[in-house]
């Protein structure tokens, strides 16, 4: 199972012109999930259930403009398959890769009211885990 890590995403935005110039600007991440043959309702349940309602947490406190949850309609083959794609948009670059101070501590404010017991949501968030498959994060910006 391959997991992208938000210093990868760091390190495309320190190191792309067109990144680095909206660092404090919008930033537009498409997260895709590969999910397990059987898992797909396990993985809604929870992603709905914690990591949707955090995200739009997010939006309602202004961080994020736009959360979109989505599925391919028709089958895709191989290695190109994805099963569940959501996009952020997030009002400020830094956010998107995990630099943003205020957002983080928003985020972990966030959680802490919202699912007060830590071993419960860590322990669902882990059992999504187990049903994906593969996961990659893709930094979008708008072509020349």
């Amino acid at each position: 199972m391959r997991f992208a890590l938000p210093a990868a995403l760091l390190l495309a935005l320190s190191t792309g012109p067109a990144l680095a110039q909206n660092a404090d600007g919008p930033l537009k991440v498409e997260n895709y999930y590969r999910i397990k043959w059987g898992g797909m309702g396990e993985f809604l349940r929870v992603y709905h259930k914690q990591h949707e309602a955090l995200l739009r947490e997010m939006m309602r406190q202004g961080h994020i403009s736009e959360v979109t949850v989505e599925m391919p309609f028709t089958h895709m083959g191989g290695s190109t398959r994805w099963d569940v794609r959501t996009t952020i948009v997030y009002k400020h670059g830094a956010d998107g890769v995990g630099a943003g101070e205020a957002y983080k501590k928003a985020m972990a404010a966030a959680r802490t009211r919202m699912f007060p017991d830590k071993v419960a949501f860590d322990a669902e968030e882990a059992r999504r885990m187990v049903v994906t498959e593969d996961h990659w994060d893709v930094v979008i910006e708008p072509a020349p």
